[in-house]
């Protein structure tokens, strides 16, 4: 797994890296944008914020499997740059008197399909909700004129991009270590889980998905453009539309 060297680097360099991100006293939300995402950005930044305990477990286990300590590294740096996404959404929607949530269902079912399932299932089941948000955050910037808003989502694409590069390639590495049959087996789950993931968040954040311009046709080949470009390139380095190309 020497591929995990480079990623290393990749998640200390962007632990350190500014991007000026300014959090004023006053939001910049109108009563028609506030009243458009606040259901939704707060679902958002639910599902953003974890301890990461189960997460950090499961790779501390697959890790010593592997021998590969730089595995507990990266997940320990991954897991902050998911709880500054969260802290990022909460000022925000504190700025703009937005309450946030304790609990969403949608939230409740993905930490329990996460729960003490192994690492492999662990990075399938993230890498399949930050895929979608790739999508959402670019329809989340694009549904308001706050400038705030859309300086959040930039760094937040910008890390999550990394993300799902990090997270195809090692589950790649993965799964080609696997009989080819239960490859092909788990490849045709994932796709299912998937497809419903696709359709669970549409319905549930679709105001501002088609705010910011995006019908469930659009967002579905979206979304789908997105995991083909993770699972079926064959040289994610080499490509220039997609997070995995």
């Amino acid at each position: 797994m020497e591929f995990l060297k480079r990623w290393h680097a990749h998640f200390i360099a962007n632990s350190s890296r500014r991007w000026g991100i300014m959090i004023e006293e006053r939001g910049d939300l109108t009563d028609v944008e506030k009243r458009l995402i606040e259901k939704s950005i707060a679902t958002f930044q639910l599902g953003e914020y974890s301890e990461g305990k189960g997460l950090l477990r499961a790779a501390e286990i697959f890790a010593r499997q592997v021998d590969n300590e730089e595995l507990v590294k990266i997940t320990r740096l991954f897991i902050a740059e998911e709880q500054n996404h969260a802290m990022l959404l909460q000022r925000f929607m504190a700025m703009n008197s937005i309450r946030p949530l304790k609990k969403h269902w949608a939230d409740s079912v993905f930490r329990g399909l996460r729960k003490g399932v192994g690492f492999e299932l662990s990075v399938t089941v993230l890498i399949t909700a930050e895929i979608i948000s790739l999508v959402y955050y670019k329809a989340l910037s694009a549904s308001t004129n706050s400038r705030q808003l859309q300086a959040i989502c930039g760094k937040i694409l910008s890390d999550e991009t990394g993300h799902v590069e990090y997270e195809s390639e090692l589950l790649k590495y993965i799964r080609n270590k696997k009989p080819r049959l239960q490859k092909r087996v788990v490849e045709i789950l994932h796709g299912i889980l998937f497809s419903g993931t696709v359709i669970v968040v549409y319905h549930g954040h679709r105001k501002v998905l088609i705010a910011g311009g995006y019908d469930f046709n659009r967002f579905r080949q979206a979304c789908w453009a997105e995991f083909s470009s993770c699972f079926y390139s064959k040289s994610p380095s080499q490509a220039t539309v997609s997070a995995c190309r």
